[in-house]
């Protein structure tokens, strides 16, 4: 009986806490770009990481919080600033 109860108290908290995770995914969020997590084996040339911080930009307010775009126009920017220290004659 005392099982029957738990699986049950168990179930309901699974389905009333699932729709606040529903919104969005892991798939949907590129964490090693926005925080540095799970970058495992991930190495990007300069040109790569652009493109992809563009991309991720893109998806808007859907997927990220606007403090969350800050951070990715910034890592952005940053990395246009590194990418034309590199392109100086001289270096």
């Amino acid at each position: 009986m005392k099982t029957v109860k738990l699986l049950l108290a168990a179930a309901a908290l699974m389905v009333t806490t699932s729709p606040a995770f529903a919104e969005v995914t892991k798939a949907e969020r590129d964490e090693c770009l926005l925080a540095s997590k799970n970058c495992v084996n991930q190495v990007d040339d300069i040109y790569k990481r652009m493109h992809k911080l563009d991309k991720e930009i893109k998806k808007g307010k859907k997927v990220y919080s606007a403090e969350e775009l800050k951070k990715l126009e910034a890592k952005l920017a940053e990395t246009q600033e590194l990418l034309k220290d590199l392109e100086k004659p001289g270096n």
